[in-house]
């Protein structure tokens, strides 16, 4: 009888737990996305090595990151594209830190699976059951289930707590997966994508979560796009010859200490002139004492590196045959980009002089355009009083942000032009273009995993930064290179019409030159070869001494 008794305690004991343990599961999920938990956010903010300079004027895309994460796009996830640098994560996390990271989560992406699924736990604050007690019961837990498993078990009961916390506050959780191109381009980072993308599409049509994939390559936008119904894509551009400069002066304020006045205009364009607009290499020349100096040297280093990449060999031998494909096909990417480079540059001199012999004349209409698209504070009438001309620029610059923020994602408006307005000139090509030039279209995707070229979504492909541009002129352009480069590609097309070519010995000849090669099943002649010379000429001219006799 007491047997029993401690049996059916122990059982309702168990149910209890069972039921509490649930609760507390989803309970502490809620609380990942209450106000200052993110751990990433807790990381960037006891950061302080970093220049943290607002970009003036402000671009779309910020103003497109922080509609988002206030929980204001609701009805659809965005996947985040931009070359490496551009200030994707960099943008997310600062609008966080305006919200106190309030409805957010973070996590990075990895190579490995597992770690993918550990990190998006921790940013949900979701234990994976290891602190589950029920397995001393005889219940079952998640030891023995697969890594795709476990996650499809964290996303279900995170479904049941982003229900509940949309029924408390109204707004949808934001979700951020960085980094995506870091998983694998295999078979088990696509079953992730697809894991995480059902999940967006479910509760991007509920209103529940907003997902957020950030990537520097192309193939996470190829993958995604296959199934995409609710996804929209922010591309995030370099910045403008105006804010490059605005972000020098910022970054060498805090990091030396230095006026704007004191700052040497000419230097600045110069270095905007060699590093372009990529936020994260503005940010790492300012931290050198001679700018200038370090900017010249991430030209060389990347010329290097490319070279370790892709240098070509003129006498190579055909063990590297296939290298030497890849190295030619990728260079005459390169020397395309690197040409139309510098046809564009001469186009703006060109443009540049004839507008100074007509005379001071307002900028050009391209120039114009953008400048009225970027511009968030136009200014202000003279005739009105200063309240009134904050009033005035307070409802353009909202006008124009919400102009901004219903075009931005419209595929139509976020196209860059190989030039803009002052901006340096960065020339492009079509993936259709670009397979013509290379003749070998799939080495397209490596280059850009390698952070070599750069394709948005319109399928248009770049340098991956001014510097590489740079770097691609300063190879094309050397004396001789492109000749170099049609003796590499004569020397590969050598070895392997070589490879291709076999060599057929015939060491006995048959009765007048004849060689039998089919029989039948009775032995008669099916198919036969004839050589010339050898035995046939001594077979005609025996035939024809028997003429003469």
């Amino acid at each position: 009888m007491g047997a029993s008794a401690g049996v059916l305690l122990l059982g309702v004991a168990a149910m209890v737990y069972q039921s509490w343990y649930k609760s507390h599961v989803l309970r502490k999920m809620e609380d990942a996305f209450e106000p200052g938990y993110d751990p990433v956010l807790a990381l960037a903010k006891s950061g302080d090595q970093l220049a943290h300079v607002a970009v003036e004027p402000p671009r779309p895309e910020d103003e497109m990151i922080r509609s988002i994460v206030s929980g204001n796009e609701g009805g659809r996830y965005f996947l985040v594209m931009g070359s490496k640098g551009s200030g994707k994560a960099t943008t997310i996390i600062e609008a966080m830190a305006d919200h106190d990271a309030d409805g957010c989560a973070f996590f990075d992406a990895h190579p490995d699976p597992s770690i993918v699924v550990d990190r998006f736990s921790e940013s949900i604050n979701y234990s994976n059951n290891r602190d589950y007690l029920g397995n001393l019961l005889g219940l079952s837990d998640l030891s023995g289930m697969s890594t795709f498993q476990q996650l499809e078990r964290a996303l279900h009961k995170l479904e049941r707590a982003l229900i509940n916390r949309k029924e408390k506050t109204g707004k949808p959780s934001i979700i951020v997966m960085n980094s995506a191109h870091l998983l694998p381009r295999d078979d088990e980072g696509t079953k992730l994508l697809h894991i995480f993308q059902q999940r967006a599409e479910k509760w991007a049509s509920a209103g529940t979560a907003t997902f957020v994939f950030t990537t520097a390559d192309y193939w996470v936008y190829d993958i995604l796009r296959k199934a995409s119904n609710r996804m929209d894509t922010l591309s995030f551009k370099d910045l403008t010859r105006e804010q490059s400069i605005n972000v020098l002066k910022g970054c060498r304020k805090q990091y030396w200490g230095e006026k704007p006045s004191s700052q040497d205009d000419a230097t600045l364009k110069e270095v905007y002139e060699i590093c372009g607009g990529r936020l994260g290499l503005l940010n790492k020349v300012a931290r050198r004492k001679d700018m200038l100096m370090a900017a010249r040297q991430l030209v060389e280093d990347d010329m290097q590196w490319v070279l370790s990449k892709t240098g070509i060999i003129e006498d190579h031998d055909d063990d590297v045959m296939d290298e030497q494909k890849w190295a030619t096909c990728s260079w005459l990417l390169f020397v395309e980009l690197a040409k139309r480079q510098k046809a564009l540059e001469e186009q703006v001199a060109e443009r540049n002089i004839s507008s100074n012999e007509a005379g001071p004349a307002p900028e050009s209409l391209d120039a114009d355009e953008h400048n009225h698209q970027r511009d968030d504070h136009p200014p202000a009438s003279p005739e009105k009083d200063g309240e009134d001309d904050d009033d005035d620029n307070q409802s353009s610059a909202g006008s124009a942000r919400k102009m901004t923020e219903s075009c931005i994602t419209d595929p139509s408006q976020d196209k860059e032009d190989d030039v803009r307005g002052a901006d340096a000139p960065n020339p492009h090509l079509t993936w259709g273009e670009a397979r013509q030039v290379m003749t070998r279209p799939d080495y397209i995707l490596e280059l850009d995993h390698l952070n070599i070229i750069h394709i948005d979504r319109h399928h248009h492909i770049r340098a991956d930064s001014m510097p590489l541009l740079r770097a691609f002129r300063k190879v094309a352009e050397t004396e001789g290179y492109e000749d170099k480069l049609e003796a590499v590609m004569d020397r590969v097309s050598a070895i392997e019409s070589l490879n291709r070519t076999r060599e057929l010995v015939w060491k006995e000849q048959g009765d007048k030159g004849k060689f039998l090669i089919k029989h039948d099943y009775k032995g008669r002649e099916i198919e036969s070869w004839t050589l010339l010379g050898g035995d046939e000429r001594l077979g005609r001219e025996a035939e024809g001494e028997e003429k003469d006799d």
